[in-house]
Parts: C-alpha cells; sequence; structure tokens
C-alpha cells in the first residue's frame, strides 16, 4: 500500500513542466522515453532486451512510471526491483534506470522530505550492490558507484525542489484566496454598520416629528367638537410636521441614491452639531414641550464626532421627554468642563400608574427602546458613558458625559449637579 498520509492535494500534483498537458499524453510521452533505449544498441548491462526476462522487466519498469502520483512509492519500489533483477540476468538497465529516477523524483515530489531521503538512501545502496554484485564491467569501479549516487540525489533535489516550489505556490494561492474573503467580510462589515448608521439617523431624524404629529392629533380630535380653534392649531403644527417629515425623508433618500456618496454634487446634508441647538429648542417649543436651557462653563467648538453626538443625545432627550413626560416639560443642562462636557436632560414622570406614559416611562428608564440603545452606540463610539435613569422622586434623568480630548484629570462628576433645578421642570409652564 503507497504511504499517502503526507501527499500534497491532488489540485497541487500537476505542477510539473508537463503540467499543461492532459495526464493521459504525459503518461505516454514519459513512458516512450523509458522505452526507447531498449531498442538501441549500447554497451550498459548488456544487450537490448536479449530476452523474454528481460523484455519482461523492460515493459514492467514502464509500467511502474505510471504509478508516480497515484502511489509514488509503489511505483518506485518495483523500478527498483526491475532495476536490480536486470542487472541480475545481464539485461539492459537503462531503461530500468530512467524509471528509477523518475521514481524517485516522483518520490520526492509527493511523499514527505524525510521519507523520500530514506528511499533514496536505500536506492543508492541496494543498487551499488547489486552493480557489485552481479556486474563485471567497467561500472565496477567507486567512479560509477558515485556517479549513480549523483543521479539518484540530483533525482531526489529535483523532485523536492519542485514540491516546494509548488508549495510556495500553493501558500501564495490560499493567501489571496483568504485575502479576497477577508475583503468581501469586510465590505459586508462596512454595509451592516452603514445600515445601522442610517437606521440611527432615520430615528433621530423621524421619532420627534412622528411624535408630535402623533401628540397633536390626539389634541385635535378631542378639540374638534368644542375647540375648534386649538384643534386648527394643532392641525397646523402636524402639517408642519408632515412636511418636515417629508423633506428629511427626501433628502435621506438622495444621499443613499447618490452613486458615490463621497463624490461632490451628492447633495449631503451638513452634520447637525450643538450650532444648531437653538432651532432644535425651538421646535420643541413649538410642539408643545417646554425646555429650559441652562449653560455651565463657557461654550466652545467640540470636535466634529464630538459635536454631532451632543446633538442627537440632546434631540433623543428632549423626544423621551415629549413622548413620556407628564407635564411637557423638560431641563436641559449642559456644562462645558476642561475634559469634556456633560449633557443632563430631566424631565418628571406620572407616578399614578397610567399605562401610557408610565409604561413608557419604564421601558425608557430600562434602556430598552431603540433610541436609547442608539444613543448609547453614538456616546460609546467617542469614547463617553450614557446613563438614563428614574429618581429620586417622580423624575427621569439622561446624563452623557462625552470627553473632548481636553485635562484627563479632569473628574466629570465634580460638575455641578444639576438635581437642584430639577423641581424647575415639575413646575414650570406645563402646556
Amino acid at each position: 500500500m503507497p504511504i499517502q498520509s503526507d501527499h500534497v492535494p491532488e489540485g497541487d500534483r500537476n505542477f510539473t513542466p508537463l503540467s499543461r498537458l492532459p495526464v493521459w499524453l504525459r503518461d505516454t510521452i514519459l513512458v516512450v522515453f523509458v522505452l526507447g533505449p531498449s531498442f538501441a544498441t549500447h554497451d550498459l548491462g548488456g544487450a537490448a532486451t536479449s530476452s523474454v526476462g528481460a523484455a519482461l522487466l523492460v515493459l514492467v519498469s514502464a509500467g511502474s512510471v505510471l504509478l508516480r502520483r497515484r502511489a509514488p512509492l509503489v511505483g518506485a519500489s518495483v523500478a527498483v526491483v526491475a532495476c536490480v533483477l536486470g542487472l541480475a540476468i545481464d539485461g539492459s538497465i537503462v531503461t530500468q534506470l530512467l524509471a528509477v529516477l523518475i521514481g524517485v523524483f516522483g518520490v520526492a515530489r509527493w511523499v514527505g522530505r524525510r521519507t523520500s531521503l530514506i528511499f533514496s538512501g536505500a536506492t543508492v545502496i541496494l543498487l551499488s550492490v547489486a552493480t557489485v554484485a552481479f556486474l563485471d564491467s567497467p561500472w565496477n569501479d567507486i567512479r560509477t558507484l558515485l556517479q549513480l549516487a549523483a543521479f539518484v540525489g540530483f533525482a531526489t533535489a529535483a523532485g523536492d525542489a519542485n514540491r516546494s516550489h509548488a508549495a510556495y505556490i500553493r501558500s501564495i494561492t490560499d493567501r489571496a484566496r483568504r485575502a479576497e474573503e477577508t475583503k468581501e467580510s469586510e465590505a459586508l462589515g462596512r454595509v451592516a454598520e452603514e445600515r445601522l448608521r442610517i437606521a440611527r439617523d432615520l430615528h433621530d431624524l423621524l421619532a420627534h416629528q412622528i411624535a408630535v404629529i402623533n401628540l397633536h392629533s390626539s389634541v385635535a380630535s378631542q378639540a374638534l367638537p368644542d375647540r375648534p380653534d386649538d384643534a386648527e392649531k394643532s392641525l397646523a403644527t402636524i402639517r408642519e410636521a408632515a412636511r418636515g417629515v417629508l423633506g428629511e425623508i427626501g433628502s435621506l433618500l438622495n444621499v443613499l441614491r447618490a452613486p458615490d456618496a463621497g463624490g461632490p454634487g451628492t447633495g449631503t446634508a451638513p452634520v447637525a452639531g450643538l450650532a444648531d441647538l437653538e432651532a432644535l429648542l425651538t421646535d420643541f417649543e413649538r410642539s408643545g414641550l417646554s425646555v429650559e436651557h441652562r449653560v455651565v462653563g463657557t461654550p466652545r467648538t467640540l470636535p466634529g464626532a464630538v459635536d454631532m453626538v451632543a446633538f442627537r443625545v440632546v434631540q433623543e432627550a428632549l423626544t423621551n421627554a415629549h413622548k413620556h413626560g407628564a407635564d411637557r416639560s423638560a431641563l436641559l443642562h449642559l456644562d462645558y468642563q476642561a475634559a469634556g462636557v456633560e449633557i443632563v436632560v430631566t424631565n418628571t414622570v406620572d407616578t399614578t400608574g397610567r399605562a401610557g406614559s408610565a409604561g413608557a416611562s419604564s421601558r425608557t428608564a430600562d434602556g430598552s427602546g431603540h433610541g436609547l440603545l442608539g444613543a448609547r452606540e453614538r456616546v460609546g463610539s467617542v469614547a463617553g458613558r450614557l446613563t438614563a435613569a428614574r429618581g429620586p422622586g417622580p423624575v427621569f434623568r439622561f446624563t452623557a458625559w462625552l470627553p473632548t480630548g481636553g485635562d484627563p484629570t479632569a473628574d466629570p462628576t465634580s460638575a455641578t449637579d444639576p438635581a437642584a433645578a430639577v423641581a424647575a421642570p415639575r413646575t414650570n409652564g406645563a402646556s
């Protein structure tokens, strides 16, 4: 049985000078090459195929070449045995020697290096002993034995070099394939990240306007019979919010449809930041949320990513206050510190057990809302932290700390505690 445990894969067995030819044609060429010397007159090993036994050994040697890929050890062993028998019967051994060299090459090419070296050494010893024992010719000297060892060694070295080169080509191919697979997985990861970013932006852009539409549609339906003026104001607010939603969806679709999102002329909207905070607060005021805005420290320009995250955090916190707050009021506290900026939004919550607001506020406090999850991810993307919790009392507090790369020794917990101002939203301007 041939040793198959250290063979290379079948796909790598064709890395030879004749690899582009069909297998049957390669086999035919090698068989003709091995058989050719048996039909010529020469002085090595006696006369050409002078007997039936010699002719049979020639055919066996030629046939052993056909096993060089499927069973290289078996084919090479058959060639060596045929060569030894050829020496014993004093027949032509050129064909057998060629078959031995091809077999040794095959063992070095398709079997492990240690096995091939052992086999080549055993072949040299066996043929040298047979030459000395059976031939009485000029071969029977040290120079001839050295030449025999050199031929076998050259065939072994050539097969090993061919195997090493094929392994090198295989490793390059594998690395290229893995690089291509990694490239595809990275591209899929970037697509997933972009989808998540679009989902976050879509939530940030639309959640507030949808909440306004939902609130004022309820107000309009209740006020229509007895207070038509209030109903008309609510419907006007709904129309304005709907136009804003349509415009924002249109802008987002224009970005998605752009052939090159990074090229000029794509029409992408500028990134919102705290510079747009007054417009955002005015929008909330028009929608019915009274916001008290307090600033501690000196406002300054924040890094681009932090500025965008700060704006989105304020937008999400005020949207939650608008949807789940008990008295439609909120306190926004901005604290500019040396190492970053702290954002605190507080609003009162309903503690009477009404399912509409209390249940929603509870879910928000637990962090299970999609908007709050998106806010946590945004804050985490700039190495900040965010907490959202109820208490003490009927208050929900939304706190975000965003580092800006300032003094790392600054303690963000040393900021002015806005807890004293919590009472203001509870008594301020409930609509």
